[in-house]
This record gives C-alpha cells, sequence and structure tokens, in this order.
C-alpha cells in the first residue's frame, strides 16, 4: 500500500493492518496522528511523569498491538492512559512538587480542581471528545459526566472572572 492510502484509513484498520505485518511506518502514522492530545492531557494531570507514561504505552503498543473490541482507537488510548494515571496515583500518594506559582491562572485554577472534574474537563476541551466518550471513559453516567463538566467550567470561571454580577438585587444604603 502506499502512503496516500494508509493516510486515508481510519485508525481501526491502520491498527489491524499494523497488527498484521507490523510496519513501522503504519505505527509512525498512528502515533503521528494521537501523541499531541494525549501529551496535552497527560501533562496536565501528571507533568512530572508524562514522558515516562507516554513511552510505556507506546512501547507497549508497538510491542504488543490491542485488540480494540469494539472502541475507537482514539477512545481506547484515553481509557489506557486514564488507568495508567489511576495506576500511578495509586502507587505514589505523595503530592507532587509542581511550582504553581509560574504557571498561568488557568492552569493553576484546573489543576486545583478535584480529580474527576479536572479529568472531565480536560477530555472535553482539550482531546475534544464527546460527553459520553468521557462519561464511557470515567466509567460514569452521561448525566453525572455532565453534572461534573458544568461545575469545573463554573468553578474555572469563577476562580478567573470572579463571581457573577447580579445587577437585580439592589444594595440600599442605609444613613
Amino acid at each position: 500500500m502506499s502512503r496516500k492510502v494508509f493516510r486515508q484509513l481510519s485508525d481501526e484498520a491502520l491498527l489491524k493492518h499494523y497488527r498484521e505485518t507490523r510496519k513501522p511506518a503504519v505505527f509512525h502514522l498512528l502515533y503521528a496522528r494521537h501523541k499531541d492530545a494525549l501529551y496535552r492531557y497527560c501533562v496536565q494531570l501528571a507533568p512530572a511523569s508524562t514522558e515516562q507514561l507516554l513511552g510505556d504505552l507506546w512501547q507497549d503498543i508497538l510491542e504488543r498491538p490491542p485488540q480494540l473490541d469494539r472502541h475507537l482507537l482514539r477512545n481506547w488510548l484515553f481509557i489506557q492512559v486514564n488507568i495508567l494515571l489511576s495506576k500511578q496515583a495509586n502507587r505514589s500518594c505523595e503530592a507532587q512538587t509542581y511550582n504553581r506559582t509560574q504557571q498561568g491562572t488557568v492552569l493553576s485554577t484546573i489543576q486545583k480542581l478535584p480529580a474527576k472534574q479536572r479529568n472531565v474537563l480536560l477530555l472535553y476541551v482539550e482531546c475534544r471528545l464527546s460527553l459520553a466518550t468521557i462519561a464511557d471513559i470515567e466509567r460514569i453516567s452521561l448525566k453525572t459526566c455532565r453534572e461534573l463538566y458544568h461545575s469545573a467550567r463554573e468553578a474555572v470561571e469563577i476562580q478567573i472572572y470572579g463571581t457573577h454580577r447580579k445587577p437585580w438585587q439592589v444594595q440600599t444604603i442605609e444613613e
């Protein structure tokens, strides 16, 4: 197959072809399609171990291409990263030494969110996954996922812009 044909194939078809042929060019195309989104997602959740985590994931895929079991490759990748992040969090409960004072306000605010809210917000905003896919990744209901997203977004907006003004509430000054 030519490179042009490879580019037109879906991720799942490319993975199947890679599993059958083990051609590095096919793997490289899959890697190029997904590396940036996975990196942005991981670096915001676990900045100190992103390179190691993603290196292990891609090495595992390179050596043992997965069976997707009705998942899209993109979704499967985020599920695997989420599993690896959970295992890492369970292994090391100590706080990460990460200098928040040098971070931007938005990133700092996102990192202060509870883990579930942060994960849902990042998957939706950074990785452009649907809420239904995120609910599947997090193993929660769609309603809960939607609530987590809206509460995370509201918390970030309040932290950055302050509380919403309520012009209908008139303050009277008594003398």
